[in-house]
């Protein structure tokens, strides 16, 4: 497999938006990480806040949640802060993988050799994206619960659907 040149091409791409950007976006934009809070954003209602310690806000409401609502919010926030961590990780991989494809590259390596290097750092992606996608139904769940048990929080319960997790899994096993 030529693999030396979708390293180098994914290094470029990464470099190019970016390693350190201030805010992840998710769900088609229904969804934002940055500044420490996951902001949800779906039409027809006030944006919703939730912080790491479980505090929901829905528009300039502050929402009053009892401690099973707010652990259910923690967890809603820990796997969206997941997903953004994973995403950074596989970008520094993307990263070095491509300044390894160059330096490969200018050291004349054979092309087995590079193929190699660039295969392992795939399997790292491959690995980080397993994650991601697992990351990503267990969002799917807990915005289930929260949902079924918050009303304030309904209008956001459809942010991530069941077709979009089994897209995920279903690209992860390409």
């Amino acid at each position: 497999m030529k693999y030396c040149r979708t390293a180098l091409l994914f290094a470029l791409c990464v470099a190019a938006s970016g390693c350190n950007v201030p805010q992840t976006t998710m769900a088609n934009g229904a969804v934002t990480y940055g500044n420490d809070l996951v902001s949800l954003h779906i039409k027809d209602a006030p944006d919703a806040v939730i912080n790491a310690s479980g505090d929901l806000q829905v528009g300039d409401k502050v929402v009053s949640v009892d401690a099973a609502q707010r652990g259910l919010l923690m967890l809603y926030y820990q796997n969206v802060h997941d997903v953004n961590h994973t995403g950074r990780e596989m970008g520094k991989i993307g990263a070095k993988m491509g300044g390894r494809a160059l330096k490969d590259k200018m050291q004349g390596k054979s092309e087995a050799e590079q193929d190699k290097d660039a295969q392992a750092g795939s399997d790292q992606i491959k690995t980080l994206a397993q994650k991601m996608c697992q990351d990503e139904a267990n969002i799917k769940a807990v915005q289930d619960q929260l949902g079924a048990q918050l009303a304030d929080f309904k209008p956001y319960a459809g942010i991530f659907d069941q077709h979009e997790v089994k897209s995920c899994a279903d690209d992860d096993k390409d």
